[in-house]
């Protein structure tokens, strides 16, 4: 009988080791009046990255390993973001890391804010 409890154990710590590393693979960074999100969807290397303004998104884009940084300028109405975004995938270690190299982004006004910085790190889905 223990040895089916001490099973039950192991595998729900599984589980839930195994939830927390999905939770790691979307994400949402708020600027003011945009927010940026982005999905790793599972087993992949490729970033789904999407700008919002409420509930609407207004821009979107893609990194993968093989356009591993993308230059974007969107705006809508009087909202700007532009910026440059990277994508550094490290065999070595099986991580990706999404990050800003920079964004400048500005809502309803003449200032001008800026960011830059990691947004996330993720694992590398496992080659067969």
């Amino acid at each position: 009988m223990k040895g089916w409890q001490i099973f039950a154990v192991v595998l729900l710590l599984a589980t839930l080791s195994a939830g927390s590393v999905q939770a790691e693979t979307r994400g949402v960074k708020r600027f003011a009046c945009i927010e940026m999100r982005w999905l790793v969807p599972e087993g992949s290397e490729t970033v789904s990255i999407e700008f919002v303004k409420g509930e609407e998104p207004f821009a979107r884009l893609t990194l993968s390993p093989q356009e591993r940084f993308r230059q974007f300028n969107f705006s809508t109405d009087a909202i700007l973001a532009e910026g440059r975004m990277r994508l550094h995938i490290d065999k070595q270690h099986n991580k990706g890391i999404l990050k800003l190299d920079s964004l400048s982004y500005r809502c309803y006004g003449p200032v001008e804010q800026g960011f830059s910085g990691p947004l996330m790190e993720f694992d590398l889905p496992v080659e067969p």
